[in-house]
């Protein structure tokens, strides 16, 4: 008899299994598709991962110039968890948590609506370069300052409601670079909410661990090779009207800095 059951589901008509499977997450609908080849078969519908897409999906590939082209929802789904698109006139990567779908929003420095940076426009003090390792057209490069402030703002609507999400600052050093051996502050905030945290941009080493007396964050490479550092996190409700805004400063020390190359600020969802 339990043999017998273990088989019911295999008599469902498949797009009644796909539905099904639509209800869970991308994560789970790869499981499925490990089942058997009826499995595999439902899993692989377009109604299956086209509830796993953004429900705005055709007003963000309005704002690609390359709209990619897929055969079916579930390559479209992992080409925007696995590389995004370049969308508002290339000023910001979207892409796909791969295991959750929720959206990862990636902001370029040249997004001047956007992000802020104090005396940016000075070629005394920063200038704007290509970056073969950049998928925008520029990333922002510090020739020196002793005031360092960053600010950037993001529409909420651009991110997954009811999700929590943290920022990141994403940076290289160069080999000449000075001033940042030592801590500087970051801030994250949403409506009423705000909060403050104390970040290095260099990696930690052996003698500095982080613990309750020391709360300093440090970088961490990422797989791109680029360097990343967590600014905050907050949950966003799913005001589409809110503003969620972020800011890495240094502004007390005021000693020289240089050397810094900024990639762009990334929001995604915090695991």
């Amino acid at each position: 008899m339990g043999a017998n059951n273990s088989c019911e589901i295999s008599r469902l008509p498949v797009d009644c299994l796909s539905r099904i499977i639509s209800l869970t997450s991308p994560r789970d609908a790869c499981r499925c598709s490990a089942v058997s080849t009826f499995f595999q078969s439902a899993a692989a519908a377009d109604v299956v991962w086209e509830h796993f897409l953004p429900a705005d999906l055709d007003n963000i590939l309005s704002e690609t110039l390359d709209k990619p082209v897929f055969l079916s929802k579930k390559e479209l789904y992992f080409h925007l968890s696995n590389e995004g698109i370049l969308v508002d006139d290339g000023k910001m990567i979207l892409s796909l948590d791969r295991l959750t779908g929720a959206k990862i929003c990636m902001l370029s420095v040249s997004a001047t609506n956007l992000v802020g940076i104090i005396w940016g426009w000075d070629v005394r003090y920063w200038q704007y370069v290509p970056n073969h390792d950049s998928r925008f057209s520029e990333v922002a490069q510090l020739i020196i300052v002793w005031w360092l402030e960053l600010h950037i703002a993001l529409s909420c609507k651009n991110l997954t409601p009811k999700t929590r999400y943290a920022a990141y600052f994403i940076f290289k050093l160069e080999n000449d670079s000075n001033g940042f051996d030592l801590s500087i502050e970051t801030s994250i905030a949403l409506g009423d909410q705000e909060t403050w945290h104390k970040v290095c941009l260099q990696p930690r080493n052996d003698t500095a661990r982080q613990s309750a007396n020391n709360p300093i964050r440090y970088s961490q490479v990422r797989a791109d090779q680029w360097n990343e550092v967590e600014i905050g996190e907050f949950i966003n409700d799913g005001e589409e009207d809110d503003l969620v805004s972020a800011s890495v400063e240094e502004t007390k020390g005021l000693w020289a800095k240089k050397g810094l190359i900024i990639y762009g600020f990334e929001f995604r969802p915090k695991t």
